[in-house]
């Protein structure tokens, strides 16, 4: 998938999102790495083999007081991605689910959570 492609999907499925939670996103960056494999240099085709996406920052549930106002960061990780999908049909649908998930860790979501919601790997 080209990587215009790849941005517009996750234009896409932002826009997608309940109106509150859309609304909810601020001072956070989503960023797409198209180049580095993430923990392994050679990914087997298994998710669990590799970080696919990456939250970092204070989530927007952190108690008051310890938001330090710096930007947070969701990482997508396309070379990843690719490396466990088997054509662009499952790229698409696994982005989403990794967005979905990142986003969810923004909001507070622990890992549990999200497997419950069913928004993990």
């Amino acid at each position: 998938m080209e990587n215009e492609e790849f941005e517009e999907l996750i234009l896409k499925y932002i826009s997608e999102l309940p109106k509150k939670y859309r609304d909810g996103m601020d001072n956070v960056d989503v960023l797409v790495d198209y180049d580095n494999y993430t923990h392994l240099d050679n990914p087997k085709k298994n998710s669990g083999d590799v970080t696919l996406g990456l939250f970092q920052g204070v989530p927007k549930t952190a108690e008051p007081g310890h938001y330090n106002g710096l930007p947070r960061i969701i990482t997508i990780f396309k070379k990843s991605l690719e490396s466990v999908s088997s054509n662009d049909e499952e790229l698409s649908i696994k982005l989403k689910k990794v967005l979905i998930h990142e986003i969810g860790h923004y909001y507070g979501m622990n890992e549990e959570k999200l497997k419950e919601l069913g928004y993990s790997f």
